[in-house]
């Protein structure tokens, strides 16, 4: 038996308590989120998509691009850390 081997069965009960993976999140919680965020995503493009070049009226732009971002900000920083706790 090589010595690699012998390191290898002293650390195998470690590793067996490191891959032990959460529960997991509430499903309810899961589907509230993602139709709020997905909502406040597809309402931001929608505002985005009525600015036209006739009648600029740029906060129409700023405020769905202000949308879009608070929702993937919140999708992919604030709901992690959120859940993770």
């Amino acid at each position: 038996m090589s010595n690699q081997h012998v390191a290898d069965e002293h650390r195998a009960p470690a590793r067996a308590e490191d891959n032990v993976t959460s529960s997991g999140n509430s499903t309810g919680l899961s589907v509230v989120l993602f139709i709020v965020l997905f909502g406040l995503f597809a309402g931001g493009l929608y505002l985005m998509s009525l600015m036209t070049m006739r009648e600029p009226q740029p906060w129409l732009f700023i405020g769905g691009l202000t949308m879009c971002l608070v929702a993937l900000f919140a999708t992919f920083d604030l709901v992690p850390r959120f859940l993770s706790k």
